[in-house]
């Protein structure tokens, strides 16, 4: 795969490209890595697949049979050593899709839900649309690295019924270790507090190895595990996911939610999750050998430059980075000004201002062309 070659996606309808920031005074040739969609062609097995099941010519009414509950349950036993039962897996559209069902079938309107910000923007706007409470139980920080503030979250607990879980952690690029997540089981354990766990970037840990919630047994009880192939193989645009799920009862109401709402995944997601599950492997591995080097690229060119502080991520292929002493007054608006739209921290929670999120999950080429640009911002 060549990584290297520079796709031009302007006038698909592309959400990364064909939308603008509402900032006046931008340049026409902005580099847009804000959103979490990589600018690199899917592997040639999701392409393979899709044109394999259009050469039947029948799209009627189908199901997911056998050989995709095999797929994914192979997945992660062999990335990350758990063997799913397969009747635990419930596909459905999305992660997001996912979130907004069990935080509808698991809590009522004016509960609490707990997030741990700076955290995805989305998981916010499922709660606060469903008519629950948010409730914040902020990350803690120490030159960059993020760790779970326990002694508040036990504070928190008594107000909220579930907690959505980011693992690995969106934005700041967490991998949780198995320690971190036994602490916060222990706290939903005694409170009785169901976990929602979004887990589509765990394809992406780059220190040591992604720990499952599902790791934690003594969660199995009350937690609903949320992933999908899209974030790793680029396919965001097909709307898959799936959810997992060990106990029947969480499972069963689950389910028949998301079969209320009539949000079962399509055809086409369905053969290619088999597809890349089953031979997408290596393409994997090439594509995180790219984003590390992207990684060295972002902390060579702009660490500590002006105050700019860059730390390398975890997991994710995003980077987290800290502009509150590069005398910027506002450096969302400066670098859109210079040609180069990232992420403004403030949409992950209070406690993101005067960060901003990267997408490295680009071309060098137009990388390094979106560093000189914020080096001269």
């Amino acid at each position: 795969m060549n990584f290297d070659r520079l796709v031009d996606r302007k006038g698909s309808n592309c959400h990364k490209w064909d939308t603008r920031p509402d900032v006046k005074d931008i340049p026409d040739d902005l580099i847009p890595m804000w959103v979490a969609d990589m600018d690199f062609e899917a592997p040639e097995v999701v392409i393979d697949a899709i044109v394999e099941r259009l050469k039947h010519k029948i799209f009627g009414y189908t199901f997911p049979g056998h050989s995709y509950f095999k797929s994914v349950a192979d997945w992660w036993e062999k990335r990350y050593g758990i063997r799913l039962n397969e009747e635990w897996i419930v596909p459905i559209t999305g992660v997001i899709p996912g979130l907004a069902t069990a935080v509808e079938s698991f809590t009522s309107v004016n509960d609490g839900v707990i997030i741990q910000p700076p955290v995805y923007w989305p998981f916010r706007d499922v709660i606060e649309l469903n008519r629950r409470a948010v409730i914040e139980n902020n990350l803690l920080e120490e030159n960059g690295y993020y760790t779970m503030d326990l002694d508040d979250l036990e504070k928190k607990v008594k107000f909220a019924k579930a907690l959505i879980l980011c693992n690995p952690h969106n934005p700041v690029g967490r991998a949780w270790r198995y320690e971190e997540l036994s602490g916060m089981a222990n706290v939903m354990q005694r409170s009785d507090l169901l976990v929602i766990s979004d887990e589509i970037h765990a394809d992406f840990v780059f220190s040591g190895k992604f720990v499952s919630s599902l790791k934690i047994e003594s969660l199995h009880d009350r937690l609903v595990v949320l992933s999908s192939p899209n974030k790793t193989f680029n396919i965001p645009g097909i709307r898959n996911g799936y959810a997992i799920i060990p106990n029947e009862d969480i499972r069963q109401k689950f389910w028949r939610a998301v079969h209320a709402h009539s949000m079962r995944p399509n055809i086409f997601s369905m053969v290619v999750t088999e597809a890349v599950y089953s031979q997408g492997e290596k393409w994997l591995e090439e594509l995180k050998e790219y984003i590390v080097e992207n990684f060295k690229i972002v902390e060579r060119e702009i660490n500590g430059f002006k105050g700019i502080k860059v730390r390398f991520p975890e997991a994710t292929f995003l980077m987290w980075i800290d502009f509150r002493n590069s005398g910027m007054k506002n450096p969302y608006v400066d670098i859109l000004k210079k040609g180069v739209w990232l992420q403004d921290g403030k949409a992950f929670g209070t406690n993101g201002e005067g960060f901003l999120r990267m997408n490295v999950a680009t071309p060098k080429k137009l990388l390094l062309k979106a560093l000189r640009r914020i080096q001269e911002g």
